[in-house]
């Protein structure tokens, strides 16, 4: 045998151990302590999106979730409505994504099927929900996706616990002399986006690789997280840090990006409100000041939903506020909304959400019924 003949075999040998012993690794860890896989991706632009046309089981909830062939969490939808029916795009992050709960328990299937009897007319919801998304994520969606489906409405719900942090990144805008710029990112080259979609296609199918991924990222992890509690803290400040005020005024600038293009194209646009976990009754909020360390009159509770509220009420963008509605529940000592654990909506919080957005948006005639 030639040298260069032993090389290829001792090579040869190598791989095929080393993908064996991968495999059984695979093997070991789906059995022994199954892992989470990822779900998304990211276009050609690096817009985050769900991957198109897969089902994962979630071990962590106990339920399959599913993507259609354009990476909603929905079902298949065209770009031409049907006569007669009424269409909203859903716009959002992990809050309308809703992993947590089934499909038929998440707020667009809900909102779907509780305005279609209620307005006596096919009502049709597109989910355009992916976690991560701020509104910035949102308005690129809209303007690269989601007006092919010629929505009459488009819903936009915020999570404040993070939509500001979010579009504060400022990946596709920015604030410019005092309007909103367009940063006008230029598309990947097609090897990084060969190499990106390698990544994804790895993520979406092997439980190995997530492990490895959070060994590898934990500190970064960590620090998002440590991140995240400071802004949420910030958000509350009165008056806003400096930081958090670009981030308002930003906000403020992307909500009428998202007005424009939806009123341009023949829609009507609203938006949604998420509370946060620590609004929902007196006592949570108190015991995050004094978390905090910060003097209770430097703390404003409503502090986030009077500020989008403002910014809606200047620009004649109907809101949708949640907030009331899951204090009463809170209150009058029902069940949880959110999963402990997990601080997204459970079944009874989408159901709740979802009675509200259908009765505001019938009562603001924003979903007209059939006459």
């Amino acid at each position: 045998m030639t040298r260069a003949r032993s090389w290829l075999l001792n090579i040869t040998l190598g791989i095929g151990s080393l993908v064996l012993a991968l495999g059984a690794a695979e093997l070991v860890v789906r059995l022994v302590a199954p892992q989470p896989v990822g779900l998304s991706h990211q276009d050609r632009y690096g817009l985050a999106l769900h991957y198109p046309g897969i089902t994962r089981y979630l071990p962590q909830y106990g339920h399959d979730v599913s993507f259609n062939s354009v990476g909603m969490r929905d079902r298949e939808h065209t770009f031409e409505k049907r006569a007669g029916t009424f269409r909203i795009l859903l716009l959002g992050d992990s809050f309308m994504e809703a992993l947590q709960v089934p499909a038929d328990s998440m707020l667009a299937s809900l909102m779907e099927r509780d305005l279609t009897r209620a307005a006596g007319r096919p009502v049709e919801v597109i989910n355009g929900g992916v976690s991560g998304w701020g509104t910035g994520d949102e308005l690129r969606y809209l303007t690269r996706y989601g007006l092919a489906y010629h929505p009459d409405l488009v819903v936009v719900a915020m999570t404040l616990h993070n939509d500001i942090s979010d579009n504060l990144r400022r990946e596709w805008y920015t604030v410019r002399d005092g309007g909103l710029a367009d940063r006008d990112p230029q598309p990947m080259s097609w090897f990084q986006f060969k190499v990106l979609e390698w990544k994804a296609f790895v993520a979406t199918r092997f439980q190995l690789y997530q492990i490895w991924r959070r060994v590898r990222h934990g500190r970064e992890i960590q620090q998002i997280g440590t991140a995240l509690n400071s802004h949420v803290i910030k958000l509350f400040t009165v008056p806003s840090p400096p930081d958090i005020a670009l981030g308002w005024q930003l906000t403020d600038r992307l909500l009428a990006a998202i007005r424009d293009t939806s009123k341009a194209a023949g829609s009507q646009m609203a938006v949604v409100l998420l509370p946060l976990k620590y609004q929902l009754a007196d006592s949570t909020f108190a015991n995050l000041v004094k978390h905090a360390a910060m003097p209770p009159d430097r703390m404003a509770m409503y502090q986030p939903q009077t500020m989008i509220c403002a910014m809606a009420d200047s620009l004649r963008i109907p809101v949708i506020d949640l907030l009331p509605a899951f204090q009463q529940w809170t209150a009058a000592g029902k069940a949880p909304l959110y999963l402990d654990w997990d601080g997204h909506w459970n079944d009874a919080g989408h159901r709740l959400a979802a009675d509200v957005v259908v009765q505001d948006l019938l009562v603001a005639n924003l979903v007209p019924k059939l006459r």
